[in-house]
C-alpha cells in the first residue's frame, strides 16, 4: 500500500495547497514523406497532437531520443517558427497590420542575419529592422491633453531598443509611434538632427506553435552564435540536426516530428499545514519544503513526469495563516 502523502509532513499552524501535474511529450518521427513546414504542422494536428514541441527538458530527451532511435541523418521540422508577421507598436501593443501607414525602406525588413527584431527611422522617414541590441539614439513622446503627441528626440545616452523603451516608459509616456503621415514626418525631423533612431515598432522573434516567445529563447541554434542567420533568406522555420536547432526556409522539403500529449493521468491537489520554527513566507523555506515533498514522491516512484508547486491563494500569498479556532 503507498503511504498516505499527509504522514510525510510534520502538522502546524499554516496551510497551503500543493499541486502534482504531470507534463510533456511523446515524439514520433514521419520520414516516410517529405513536406514543407506548414503542411508538416497540418499532417501532425490531423493525425496527432501537433507538430513538435519542447515543453521541458524531459521532452527534449525524449525527442532526441526519437531522433537517434530512428537513425535519423537529414534535418526534420519541429514546431518552431520565427513570427515575422508581429509587428507592432509598443504603446498600447498596436498591430501594424492595422495600419495603412508602412514606411519600409526598399527590401526592409529583411532580418539579416536572423537577428533583427526592431525598427529604426532615418531622416527620409523610411524603416529599417536592426538588431535589438545595438546602440542607438532614440525617439520618446508625450502625450496631452489636447491628444496630440509631444516629440523627444534623445540623443544621449545611446541605449538598446528595449533600455530605450525603459527609458521613454520611465520618463515620458512610450517611445514615438508613426501611425500617420504626419507623425512620421516629425520623427523624420527628430531624426535628421540625431541620425539612424530607435522608434516604438518590435515584433516578436522565434516562438514554439502552442507556447510562447519566452519558451523558445534559450535554444541550442547549433551551438554557434551565428544561428539562427537567416543564412538564405526567408529562413523562418525550425529544424533538427543531429540534436541542434537551425533556420531553414519554410517552404523546403523535409521529414519532420510530430508528438502526442503525454495523458497527465490524476491532478492531485493537497492541502497541507507544515510545522516550522522558520519564516513559512520566506521563499527559501518554501523551496526547501517542496524540495522535501519532491524527495519523499522519488522515494516512493511518484515524481517521474511530475512537477510540484505551490498554488496561490485569492490573497496571492502561497500560504495562509491558520486562524485560532481553525481544524
Amino acid at each position: 500500500m503507498k503511504p498516505n502523502l499527509f504522514l510525510l509532513l510534520c502538522l502546524s499552524v499554516v496551510v497551503s495547497t500543493a499541486i502534482l501535474q504531470p507534463l510533456g511529450h511523446n515524439y514520433y518521427l514521419i520520414d516516410t514523406q517529405v513536406l514543407t513546414w506548414a503542411a508538416a504542422m497540418n499532417y501532425c494536428r490531423k493525425y496527432y497532437d501537433d507538430i513538435a514541441t519542447v515543453a521541458n527538458a524531459d521532452d527534449w530527451i525524449r525527442l532526441r531520443k526519437e531522433e537517434t532511435d530512428k537513425g535519423l541523418t537529414s534535418r526534420a521540422w519541429i514546431g518552431l517558427y520565427n513570427d515575422i508577421e508581429s509587428w507592432r507598436w509598443s504603446f498600447n501593443n498596436v498591430s501594424l497590420k492595422n495600419q495603412l501607414l508602412a514606411m519600409w525602406y526598399a527590401g526592409e525588413p529583411d532580418n539579416a542575419y536572423g537577428k533583427e527584431a526592431c525598427a529604426t527611422i532615418n531622416q527620409l522617414g523610411e524603416w529599417r529592422d536592426d538588431p535589438c541590441t545595438d546602440l542607438l539614439p532614440f525617439i520618446c513622446y508625450n502625450s496631452s491633453a489636447t491628444g496630440s503627441n509631444i516629440i523627444v528626440g534623445v540623443a544621449s545616452p545611446l541605449l538598446s531598443w528595449f533600455d530605450a523603451q525603459a527609458y521613454c516608459r520611465k520618463y515620458h509616456t512610450d517611445l514615438a509611434s508613426a501611425t500617420t503621415t504626419s507623425e512620421n514626418n516629425q520623427l523624420a525631423q527628430v531624426a535628421l538632427k540625431q541620425g539612424y533612431s530607435w522608434f516604438g515598432l518590435f515584433r516578436d522573434t522565434w516562438k514554439w506553435v502552442d507556447r510562447t516567445f519566452e519558451d523558445a529563447t534559450n535554444l541550442e541554434w547549433l551551438n554557434d552564435p551565428a544561428q539562427p542567420n537567416n543564412g538564405g533568406g526567408h529562413e523562418d522555420c525550425g529544424v533538427i540536426y543531429t540534436g541542434l536547432i537551425m533556420d531553414r526556409p519554410c517552404d523546403d522539403l523535409y521529414p519532420f516530428f510530430c508528438h502526442n500529449d503525454i495523458p497527465t493521468g490524476k491532478r492531485q491537489i493537497v492541502k497541507l499545514q507544515v510545522n516550522s520554527g522558520e519564516n513559512i513566507f520566506d521563499p527559501a523555506v518554501q523551496s526547501t519544503i517542496l524540495k522535501k515533498i519532491e524527495q519523499k514522491l522519488e522515494e516512493h516512484g511518484w515524481l517521474e513526469n511530475t512537477t510540484v508547486t505551490w498554488k496561490l491563494q485569492p490573497n496571492g500569498n502561497d500560504f495562509d495563516r491558520k486562524k485560532k479556532g481553525d481544524i
